[in-house]
């Protein structure tokens, strides 16, 4: 009778010790998929970091290829399709006193 009950008792804490060992191990793989979805989100915001740096680059030195008048006529085109795509209107005195 003594035998069966320390049996049981000895089972039961190889399977609570198996069990907590399992579940730090589960833990520790938790751990490394989550620094690795990190790692991989700071990668792709570094990648839009560059590629937005580069595209204004791009973008400066195309402006800068043009002559002044081109470039006046582009930053007038610019501010004006800026204001058309924010849906807003044109000076109130500009729309009162238009042709």
């Amino acid at each position: 009778m003594k035998k069966n009950i320390l049996r049981g008792v000895i089972l039961f804490f190889l399977c609570v010790i198996a069990m907590n060992s399992q579940a730090q191990s589960q833990r520790k793989v938790q751990k490394t998929v989550n620094r690795r979805t990190e790692q991989l989100e700071k990668d792709k915001e570094a990648k839009k970091k560059e590629a937005k740096r580069l595209d204004e680059e791009k973008r400066k030195a195309h402006f800068e290829m043009q002559t002044k008048a081109v470039q006046k006529r582009m930053k007038k085109t610019k501010k004006k399709s800026k204001r058309n795509n924010d849906n807003k209107k044109e000076f109130f005195v500009k729309r009162w006193f238009k042709r």
